[in-house]
């Protein structure tokens, strides 16, 4: 068997013998693994091992059958082929919350895929990290809506891109594209997808406030990535001051990032009673990231207490996922991870929650806030809302919710992504199951349905963030200052709306990336390096 981390280049072998003496040990009690299981060939080996590891780490594993219910075989075609996907779509499919009757996993956006788990080939890899590090916009890093089905807007735009330099922003009308008058219908999403996936440069004719602005743009492999999109200090009533800032994404701590030291860092300076925090557009990304700003929020009271923990599955928890084993410990930089010269898995690792449970360590930041105004979409996700999770216990919270006016409920809810994963290997795919949940000091983590929002309002596209008559910031001003039932400039959801929807550029969701590990002698180990 080849382990291969086709992004790095980087290859593992492991021998099939040795998988197979495993999987044999690795079943339940009543789990009968067919004596010619050996004999079957590599597709019936790999879609009784995708079975097998979610029997051991899923992380509702109690609610799946036994291999033989479950039967593995019935994946592979009568050409012999692996249908990976829809294996692991039956899997996640199994287990049911209690709370809602529903799988755990029930996806209501694309009810044909898994919510959080997700299988990827090789190829499939490949293909869907096309658009480089940026993985949300494109690769221009502009993010584009359409309005009534008539006018195409920039959602957003990557700081620290060309198109950010050049000037291009939110709330700017796109009149043409490549010197293709824009006309809504679906020859022209087919020519913006290969504009923005596929072209190498890029022309762009916007109206801002009534001015006709040309802009033109050639592709660069994306080295950039700066996720605060807009920051900004606000007066309040009383002679009180709110910080606020858009932030697009947790990034991966390598990218040596500062501004949101500096942003925060201005806001204490500056004696804000209030922080704003935008993250209608965050689909989560790396937990050491996540620390830092929580712990750059959090009040000096905090310090040393529980910030957040992860739960594992008890066989997990107890050291009895014997699979782990199999599975080097790959690091950011694509290369395995060793100790006193031997290769590390992820059969060494601690998981307890005494071991995975994480404190503050407040060291800077604003260290007496009042409160904090979270404004949120469906988009939110991940660890966007663990951030939203780990602050509850400490600080007045305020949630603001936007949306682009397609939802039929009036209420605005988070995406719903309390859980965690690493990459598991198996052939040539990498698997992702959902192992982990977070919880914060309170025991609480189950926003399976999303957090919900206290006030909903309009997400309009032609308002640049963190601008004055933004709907979302002044429902959070409204919020912050105690007017939230007057709030004179916000109109709540409703089917007077302007409808718009996102042109999916790169739908890549993100994931809660576990960034460091504590061996079962405990050795920390980062992955950010």
């Amino acid at each position: 068997m080849i382990l291969n981390t086709s992004k790095y280049g980087k290859k593992f072998f492991l021998p099939v013998f040795f998988v197979i003496s495993i999987l044999l040990t690795a079943c339940k009690k009543n789990d009968v693994v067919p004596d010619e299981i050996q004999h079957k060939g590599t597709d019936k080996l790999l879609a009784d091992s995708i079975f097998l590891y979610a029997n051991q780490v899923y992380l509702w594993n109690e609610q799946l059958p036994s291999l033989k219910d479950f039967n593995p075989g019935r994946y592979i075609s009568s050409e012999g082929k692996l249908n990976y996907k829809t294996e692991l779509f039956d899997i996640s499919q199994l287990t049911i919350n209690p709370q809602s009757g529903k799988p755990y996993e029930w996806n209501r956006w694309i009810p044909a895929i898994p919510k959080y788990s997700a299988i990827f080939t090789a190829t499939d890899q490949e293909s869907e990290t096309d658009a480089g590090m940026l993985n949300v916009s494109g690769r221009f890093g502009i993010s584009l809506v359409v309005v009534k089905d008539q006018d195409l807007y920039i959602n957003y735009v990557i700081k620290g891109s060309d198109a950010e330099k050049a000037g291009v922003k939110r709330g700017m009308r796109i009149t043409s594209i490549n010197g293709n008058p824009v006309k809504i219908s679906a020859s022209y999403y087919k020519m913006i997808m290969q504009s923005f996936n596929e072209g190498s440069q890029l022309e762009l004719v916007c109206m801002d406030h009534q001015v006709t602005r040309q802009y033109k743009f050639i592709y660069k492999k994306n080295n950039y990535f700066e996720p605060i999109l807009k920051d900004t200090i606000l007066p309040l009533p009383s002679g009180r001051k709110a910080g606020y800032l858009a932030y697009l994404k947790f990034i991966d701590v390598r990218h040596v990032y500062q501004d949101l030291d500096r942003v925060i860092g201005g806001f204490a300076a500056n004696g804000v009673s209030d922080v704003i925090v935008d993250l209608r557009y965050n689909g989560g990304g790396n937990l050491t990231e996540l620390d830092r700003f929580a712990n750059l929020l959090v009040p000096f009271p905090a310090d040393g207490k529980v910030m957040r923990k992860e739960q594992y599955n008890n066989l997990v928890k107890s050291g009895q996922a014997t699979l782990l084993s199999l599975q080097p410990i790959i690091a950011a930089d694509g290369l395995p991870v060793y100790q006193n010269g031997k290769a590390i898995t992820y059969g060494d690792v601690d998981y307890t929650e005494e071991r995975n449970t994480v404190y503050y360590n407040k060291m800077g930041g604003i260290g007496t806030l009042k409160g904090v105004c979270f404004i949120v979409s469906e988009k939110t996700a991940s660890a966007a809302e663990l951030l939203i999770s780990c602050l509850q216990p400490y600080l007045k919270i305020k949630i603001v919710g936007v949306s682009g006016g397609t939802e039929n409920s009036n209420t605005v809810k988070t995406y719903g992504k309390p859980v965690g994963f690493f990459p598991l290997k198996i052939g040539n795919m990498s698997v992702y199951y959902s192992m982990f949940r977070n919880i914060n000091a309170n025991g609480k983590g189950d926003y399976y349905d999303g957090i919900p929002a206290e006030v909903s309002v309009y997400d309009d596209p032609q308002f640049d963030f963190g601008t004055r008559g933004e709907r979302g910031l002044e429902a959070a001003l409204s919020l912050i200052s105690g007017d939230g039932e007057r709030r004179v400039k916000t109109e709540r959801l409703g089917s007077n709306t302007a409808s718009w929807k996102e042109l999916p550029l790169n739908k890549n969701e993100l994931p809660v990336l576990k960034s460091s590990i504590t061996l079962k002698d405990g050795t920390k180990i980062s992955l950010d390096r």
